[in-house]
């Protein structure tokens, strides 16, 4: 029996064989370890909108990290746009309006999120309490896939995978082909009920290194959760890197960038 050793061999096979589950003409681009509202994601592909990113460069705005900052956001665009086509609506709001909208207490917003929407160059004040947008907000991905990497227990990886759903196109659960459970109807069952797809990827040199054995149909969520995941992908992409953050060790911030493991990044901080 050909298996993998261990789950980070198994990211290279399925990035390198995109084209079987991805539109080949797409410039879909992979990351690593992305951090998303509910848990890390293994791999993201993801295309962006180069319209969206090439204003954002001309603006010199940065990613919006936070969901609570881009519901702001998300509002005062909202009502920007209304002025601009002539509706009724004000041009700017006021920090208690804004709080009442987006059930944010205005002590955060003027203490926290407004002061850093301004740093990022989202945002201007045009008035005492008063703001506006300074730039229109979209979301800078169109499309999102994510893979949950697992070699055994596919129950538990599924449960993860299924928890991306809500901001992804497709989602997709990648397992060990030699540790598929040989009756596999309660799998398929499960994939289908989570609206999840299924890959078998194998360690066996003589094989097709990825068998996508379950499609899922593709869906267009819009949410502050795909936009949160988006703005995540692009500060990754903006800083030259291909990975999220790995994690802490003694106050210094690190990644994954060494061995063979393919989550390169340089986001390495001293």
């Amino acid at each position: 029996m050909t298996t993998f050793k261990r789950e980070a061999d198994m990211l290279h096979p399925i990035t390198t064989s995109r084209y079987k589950f991805t539109s080949p003409r797409t410039p879909w681009e992979h990351f690593y370890e992305i951090q998303t509202p509910k848990g890390v994601a293994d791999i993201i592909f993801a295309v962006f909108d180069k319209g969206v990113v090439d204003d954002r460069k001309r603006w010199g705005v940065h990613p919006i990290q936070s969901k609570s900052a881009i519901d702001v956001l998300s509002l005062l665009t909202a009502t920007k746009k209304k002025n601009e086509a002539g509706k009724p609506a004000p041009s700017s709001l006021s920090t208690s309006e804004v709080a009442q909208k987006t059930l944010t207490s205005a002590s955060h917003l003027s203490q926290q999120l407004f002061p850093k929407l301004i740093e990022y160059g989202w945002v201007e004040r045009t008035g005492r309490g008063q703001w506006q947008a300074k730039h229109l907000y979209e979301c800078p991905a169109t499309s999102i896939y994510a893979i949950e990497v697992k070699r055994t227990d596919w129950q538990r990886a599924l449960s993860q995978a299924a928890s991306h759903t809500k901001f992804t196109n497709k989602t997709f659960l990648a397992l060990d082909s030699e540790r598929l459970p040989k009756a596999q109807s309660a799998l398929r069952v499960a994939l289908e009920h989570a609206g999840v797809g299924l890959f078998a990827v194998s360690a066996n040199e003589l094989e097709d290194p990825l068998t996508v054995i379950a499609n899922p149909p593709r869906k267009s969520p819009r949410n502050s959760e795909r936009s949160v995941v988006s703005e995540r992908l692009l500060a990754v992409r903006n800083s030259g890197g291909n990975s999220g953050f790995w994690g802490h060790v003694f106050g210094r911030i690190v990644t994954t960038s060494s061995g063979d493991d393919p989550r390169k990044s340089m986001l390495l901080l001293n």
